[in-house]
């Protein structure tokens, strides 16, 4: 088993690639990954960006413009929120 040990402090960053770490954010942490039995074994063919993840599972609408992770993080937001503009 594959084991990864980290330590850090909680920053924005980090709580946006780990959403569930928000509660910690500006506090020490330790962070620790293990290797899941009977996952994929195949190691990844190139590494992706949280922006190149989010990007390719959007399907925008013809005609409309880029999206950046701003737009997208407002647009949860706004539906988290149920806030209008």
């Amino acid at each position: 088993m594959n084991a990864i040990k980290i330590e850090t402090t909680v920053d924005e960053a980090t709580a946006r690639a780990i959403p569930a770490l928000r509660p910690l954010l500006g506090q020490r942490v330790e962070l620790i990954a293990l290797q899941t039995e009977g996952g994929p074994t195949q190691a990844p063919q190139g590494k992706l960006t949280l922006d190149d993840l989010l990007a390719a599972r959007l399907t925008p609408r013809p005609g409309m413009g880029p999206i950046s992770l701003d737009d997208m993080e407002k647009a949860i937001k706004k539906g988290a929120t149920g806030a209008s503009d």
